[in-house]
């Protein structure tokens, strides 16, 4: 009897234990589901819409804060200051600084940041009532880029702005967030080119899922923008439109190159060891016209690169000799020769499309009909100058505009970038 009531004991302990290591499991396998917040940064000013995606990180066990999501912008930078109002408790938390003013990048927007290279725990949060609730955070500290000094060549009233919202505990960056949350997929190496900092996406692997991240926006004001970190293999089915993610190496500066002796690879990123890619994430075929059918006035490219970039309010095709808009679909062009500057008058049918990867699955066919609204139909040919960003050219810039048509998967770890229509 004593032995018949002991393997029932142990039935039931085995039971209940492989209840507990299931419901860990599960627990462990559960993507990380983030809120991004849509914010129009000219509300308020008299100009038209500019909208931007905020992401609420904490540093290092300090309190959240508001940080543009950037998917074109390489690398984690965080404003920091060390003399605070009595009335703004400091938000870095723990941290140990690596390499002292090693990090520099530009931005098109003409921003530019000098940092340290430090490690900290990077933790991502949702609002909640008051407060804040912490979704998921980094298993070890990850490099984050602690912003030391700010500069726009061309705006000294915004360097002005920079410093007096850092001393008066406001957001300095558009007035709204407290630096750039990168998450494209190469780094910014320091000056000896011994360290990187890296996005911390693929830095906050979850467990059992494959390696990458999906942002949702949908259209503007009417969805409910997220970003999920790990992709369950039920979430990649449903991504049927799939690309192949393009290579990049040091010397190429995150513009598309496979390495090789004369370019070598960038490391790995630093936590979880996941490849780098290209800035220009995947090639498209473009093409232009008037009307909404083929009329064989247009102009058609192949194997154009993209950026799909959440920071960039406008859609741009970065032109070069290779890649340049005919004058005559310009609203006011500029320039005396080829390539022009300027917005794409109204009602140009612009097409991006390639071929996917999926047996079965849907090719990419977006076709826009080009307006004068930013981040809904305004395109616009430009030309790399003196604006800070890369120096590279001739690609498209899809800017936010993509991503209310589409959800967005990067699989960082089987380099393939993937699209979900959504609903409008």
């Amino acid at each position: 009897m004593a032995d018949n009531t002991n393997s029932k004991n142990l039935c039931s302990l085995l039971i209940v234990s492989a209840g507990l290591l299931a419901a860990q499991a599960a627990q462990a396998d559960a993507p990380c589901v983030v809120p991004l917040k849509l914010i129009d940064i000219n509300a308020g000013s008299g100009k038209p819409p500019e909208y931007k995606l905020g992401i609420h990180v904490g540093l290092g066990g300090g309190a959240p804060q508001l940080y543009e999501f950037d998917t074109g912008g390489p690398g984690f930078w965080a404003a920091y200051t060390p003399t605070l109002p009595k009335n703004k408790e400091q938000w870095w938390g723990n941290y140990e600084t690596v390499q002292t003013d090693a990090l520099s990048i530009a931005y098109t927007s003409g921003n530019e940041y000098t940092a340290n290279l430090v490690d900290t725990v990077v933790a991502l949060y949702r609002p909640q009532g008051s407060g804040f609730a912490k979704q998921c955070e980094s298993a070890a500290p990850v490099g984050v880029a602690q912003i030391t000094a700010f500069a726009d060549k061309k705006k000294p009233k915004k360097v002005k702005a920079w410093y007096k919202a850092l001393a008066t505990g406001k957001p300095p960056l558009f007035g709204h967030f407290y630096g750039d949350f990168g998450a494209a997929l190469f780094p910014i190496m320091t000056a000896d080119k011994s360290a990187g900092v890296y996005s911390a996406l693929p830095q906050l692997p979850q467990t059992g899922l494959t390696n990458g991240f999906i942002v949702h926006v949908g259209p503007l004001g009417k969805s409910k923008p997220t970003l999920t970190i790990g992709i369950t293999d039920e979430e990649l089915a449903t991504f049927t439109t799939q690309l192949p993610m393009n290579p990049t190496c040091v010397d190429a500066g995150g513009a598309p190159e496979a390495p090789s002796s004369a370019c070598p690879p960038y490391p790995n990123f630093p936590v979880g060891n996941m490849p780098t890619w290209s800035e220009q994430i995947t090639y498209a075929n473009l093409s232009w016209e008037y009307g909404k059918s083929s009329s064989g006035n247009g102009q058609a490219f192949s194997n154009v690169g993209l950026t799909l970039d959440t920071g960039a309010p406008a859609t741009t095709i970065w032109q070069n000799d290779d890649l340049y808009v005919d004058s005559r679909f310009l609203r006011n062009p500029e320039g005396s020769t080829v390539p022009y500057t300027g917005d794409f008058k109204s009602k140009v049918r612009l097409t991006i499309s390639a071929a996917t990867t999926v047996p079965g699955g849907h090719d990419l066919d977006f076709y826009l009909l080009t307006g004068q609204k930013a981040t809904v139909n305004q395109v616009s040919a430009s030309v790399r100058g003196n604006d800070g960003g890369p120096t590279w050219s001739g690609y498209m810039n899809t800017g936010l505009m993509l991503y209310t048509y589409y959800d967005v998967m990067f699989d960082v770890e089987h380099g393939v970038v993937g699209f979900r229509p959504v609903k409008r």
